[in-house]
């Protein structure tokens, strides 16, 4: 028996017509991650992408098994960079959710995959209690040892952090919709992964707890390794993440030869537009980082033309990066060029 397991990673099921016949030439099986929204009394095109995916599904000859998920426990990672800062700033505070833990929906998608009596099921998989997102947030603060603030963040502003994220706005319509609801209809609560598998669902507290150091502030090494791999991707503009709001940078090519501090990341960032303003950077070549205890070196190398000359130059430049609480606090660095 061969058997597969799918996660759809699109909007649009334009492509899945043409992978399911695929799938039918090599396995008899398929197991599918839908969501727990789909409802049978409705359309397929009713039900999202989830929906049309489980009819096609239906209508390929396969024997298969759908799992109606809620939410994740896992997706409150979203909130790590501002658990760390001691405020979560997020919608619907009041929204009750019954997230599920990852392993349970794995635990269950095994028994799917290798397990005779599972054909035509539709497991509606939670976890065992309904949390709202600020109990939510607090029980992460809980866990890691830090405390946790709610603050409630206005429609307007969420829904276009949203569309800077995940870009569909029909995506995000729904999703914020849904979340209103949950605030006087919380997520359903089923007992699916205890009846499949035998064992209980875990609880939020407990994915809390299991997952509390990917909330605590990240160390040198981590700061370092995540502050270079923006670089390699060439994302300058995601740096200030991992910067102290105020942070001081000291660079005496910077300062006109002076070891002059300049203090504040706006301030830092404002003075780096003004010294790039004429060059474009064609590449960065990044060795790094080399870090100890507290502090992280890394040596840049940018190759780079000056826009007004037209003249092309290697500048390199190693930096000194000081870490507190997860945050870059102090920069020291020199420039030097290639003859």
């Amino acid at each position: 028996m061969r058997s597969v397991f799918l996660l759809w990673p699109f909007f649009t099921t334009e492509a899945a017509p043409a992978l399911l016949d695929v799938v039918a030439e090599h396995a008899r099986r398929i197991v599918y991650l839908s969501a727990m929204s789909v409802r049978d009394d409705r359309a397929p095109e009713e039900n999202g992408f989830w929906g049309e995916v489980e009819h096609l599904i239906e209508k390929s000859g396969l024997e298969w098994t759908f799992l109606r998920v809620g939410g994740f426990a896992t997706n409150t990672l979203i909130w790590a960079d501002q658990i760390r800062e001691g405020a979560v700033r997020w919608p619907y505070g009041g929204a009750a959710r019954s997230l599920i833990d990852e392993r349970d929906i794995a635990a269950v998608a095994v028994r799917a995959l290798t397990e005779e009596g599972h054909a035509g099921a539709k497991y509606v998989l939670t976890g065992p209690e309904a949390v709202t997102q600020a109990e939510q947030a607090r029980i992460i603060g809980e866990a890691t040892g830090l405390p946790v603030h709610w603050n409630e963040l206005p429609l307007d502003e969420a829904r276009e952090e949203l569309l800077a994220s995940w870009g569909d706005p029909g995506y995000v319509d729904s999703a914020l919709g849904h979340w209103g609801s949950l605030v006087t209809e919380p997520e359903p609560v089923t007992h699916t992964v205890e009846e499949v598998t035998g064992v209980p669902a875990r609880t939020f507290r407990e994915w809390a707890a299991d997952h509390a150091d990917a909330f605590r502030p990240l160390s040198a090494q981590e700061v370092g390794g995540a502050y270079v791999s923006l670089f390699r991707q060439n994302r300058f503009v995601d740096t200030p993440k991992f910067m102290s709001t105020d942070m001081v940078r000291i660079a005496p090519l910077e300062t006109a030869g002076e070891r002059k501090e300049l203090r504040g990341l706006e301030e830092i960032m404002a003075n780096s537009r003004r010294l790039t303003a004429d060059y474009e950077i064609h590449g960065v070549e990044v060795e790094g980082p080399f870090v100890a205890q507290d502090r992280f070196a890394v040596r840049f190398t940018f190759d780079e033309i000056h826009v007004p000359t037209g003249e092309r130059a290697t500048k390199t430049k190693m930096s000194l990066y000081t870490v507190a609480e997860g945050r870059i606090t102090r920069e020291v660095y020199y420039y030097y060029y290639e003859p």
